[in-house]
């Protein structure tokens, strides 16, 4: 039987982590595996930062264990505050923002692509590297192609 503790990720290496328990006295744990959602065929990994408070599974002894999650706290608040939202927020501050009916990500310079109600919106320039083909009609409004303005509808 083992203990569940909390601690504060002080290095990390590969999917290992070192995690300082406040409640032993500054302990040092060994390295410690990163539990993974998945590692074989479709993988996810992440590491916990120097500095995140996670909370760890460690055997008897305190010789081994696994840091299984990252806990929000005053200092590192959650993104969100709703049951019914999934928020990832990105080193560089880009986000995937999935609400019942609607996904959207935006990167850290503005621009966005939000899939909801049958459309795609895309909010920000857009460049298109090959051929383009729209099967339906278009509408073009206040636009300039080749140096031509139309505007209107």
């Amino acid at each position: 039987m083992g203990t569940m503790r909390r601690g504060i990720v002080v290095e990390g290496r590969g999917s290992q982590v070192r995690v300082q328990f406040d409640d032993s006295d500054g302990v040092i744990s060994p390295w410690l595996d990163v539990a993974q959602g998945s590692t074989i065929g479709k993988q996810s990994f992440h590491r916990f930062k120097p500095g995140e408070l996670v909370r760890c599974y460690l055997d008897r002894k305190g010789e081994s264990g696994e840091a299984l999650h990252a806990i929000y706290n005053d200092q590192s608040p959650a993104p969100a505050d709703s049951d019914d939202v999934v928020h990832l927020v990105m080193p560089d501050g880009s986000t995937v923002v999935w609400e019942p009916g609607q996904l959207t990500a935006t990167n850290v310079g503005g621009a966005s692509v939000t899939l909801a109600g049958g459309k795609i919106i895309i909010d920000g320039d857009v460049e298109v590297s090959g051929n383009l083909t729209v099967g339906g009609s278009t509408d073009l409004t206040d636009t300039k192609i080749n140096g031509i303005t139309q505007t209107g509808s």
